[in-house]
């Protein structure tokens, strides 16, 4: 997989994630088994999976396996989320946003409705570092604050409840206050929960340890990334590359921890091109708990009409009313109506469907169309008649 070298962070903004995911990649089932999903992870290297199911596209992650104990009975039903997915035409900008907005480390990549690859927080965070702009900025901008970590006499089953209970993925290690390790959601599961022997990677029908038995000195990263306060962004960045780390720590002279930096908080960046007059998009008629791909939808509808600015110079916002209605069993029928309004016209595009994400992208495609075929014709005031007496 190339990068094309990228001279500012706009740059790297407005363009597509074609050349950044990761293609080939194995899509699994819901009813497929822990053990499976846990050897695709380890022979790939990769933190997360891509899984589908009925139209509907998700991810599951390493993390998400630390309360597994018997990987070869257990399916990943209950284990995955869903997400929503992205385009391979989509702007690094809009992934990102994405990603950071629903808090998830990676998207799988969907093209006419078959997962095509994966994209994640730490393919995008590899493009930035051939971004100079970075270099510019001070790691301690971004660093979060405090910062958790664990005695190095802690026990692994201790970190492993941590990680579950705060939704961490690393936690640093210290010794009398300085920084000496970094135990990780990856350390304890291909440690405790990785089946073991040497059949077929991921349908080993092998051993479990003890349960999480040990002190954390036992599997932690001894050489995690620490860079000092003054360093930059562009620093960390290149530091979590080439080190393939998940997480950077800044530091003070006695290894004190000050901070930590992940791919989310720099990849951030990027959001920081947003303008603030953004052209408002409105979804009425479904809730974020019924659809989880609410940003992305906004986003794909305001592009398209963004698009459009030229013929249409004046439009203000859009307006997306949602109808739901059941026709037969548990199964939901969507009628949606998109109205792009400015002072002097309205355009107008309708569909429905069965399955809301497709409603979502035929409705886009007839909204681009009416846009396009439409001029902009001021709507004229009727004349007042003139009644002689």
């Amino acid at each position: 997989m190339g990068f094309r070298l990228m001279r500012t962070l706009q740059e790297l903004a407005t363009s597509e994630i074609d050349e950044l995911f990761h293609r080939d990649v194995s899509v699994f089932d819901p009813d497929e088994k822990a053990s499976k999903v846990l050897g695709e992870l380890r022979e790939t290297g990769r933190y997360e999976a891509t899984v589908s199911s009925g139209g509907k596209f998700g991810i599951i992650t390493i993390r998400d396996m630390l309360d597994v104990t018997q990987p070869t009975q257990t399916r990943i039903n209950g284990l995955w989320s869903v997400i929503g997915s992205a385009s391979p035409t989509d702007p690094v900008i809009k992934v990102t946003e994405v990603l950071i907005r629903n808090n998830v480390r990676a998207l799988p990549v969907v093209e006419d409705g078959d997962v095509v690859g994966i994209v994640s927080q730490v393919d995008l965070n590899k493009a930035l570092c051939d971004v100079s702009e970075l270099e510019g900025i001070k790691a301690k901008e971004l660093m979060r604050s405090p910062v958790i970590s664990l005695d190095v006499s802690e026990r692994v089953a201790f970190a492993r409840r941590l990680m579950l209970e705060r939704g961490f993925s690393h936690v640093p290690i210290v010794e009398y206050n300085r920084l000496v390790g970094m135990v990780t959601a990856e350390s304890i599961v291909h440690t405790f929960i990785t089946p073991l022997g040497k059949t077929t990677i991921g349908d080993r029908a092998g051993q479990k340890g003890t349960r999480f038995s040990g002190l954390v000195n036992r599997i932690m990263d001894f050489h995690p990334l620490a860079i000092e306060t003054e360093a930059s962004a562009l620093e960390a960045a290149r530091g979590l590359r080439d080190q393939q780390k998940s997480a950077c720590l800044l530091t003070d002279e006695r290894k004190t921890i000050l901070g930590i930096i992940t791919p989310r908080e720099l990849i951030g960046l990027m959001l920081r091109l947003r303008t603030k007059d953004e052209l408002p998009v409105y979804i009425i008629g479904v809730s974020d708990e019924d659809f989880f791909e609410r940003a992305v939808a906004e986003e794909k509808v305001r592009r398209v009409v963004m698009r459009s600015m030229k013929i249409h110079p004046h439009i203000q916002e859009v307006s997306i009313r949602i109808k739901r209605s059941q026709a037969g069993g548990t199964r939901t029928r969507y009628e949606a109506t998109a109205r792009v309004l400015s002072p002097e016209e309205q355009s107008l595009a309708k569909t429905e469907g069965w399955d809301l994400i497709a409603v979502f992208d035929e409705l886009c495609d007839k909204l681009e169309k009416a846009l396009k075929t439409s001029k902009h014709k001021p709507e004229r005031r009727p004349r007042r008649r003139r009644f002689r007496r």
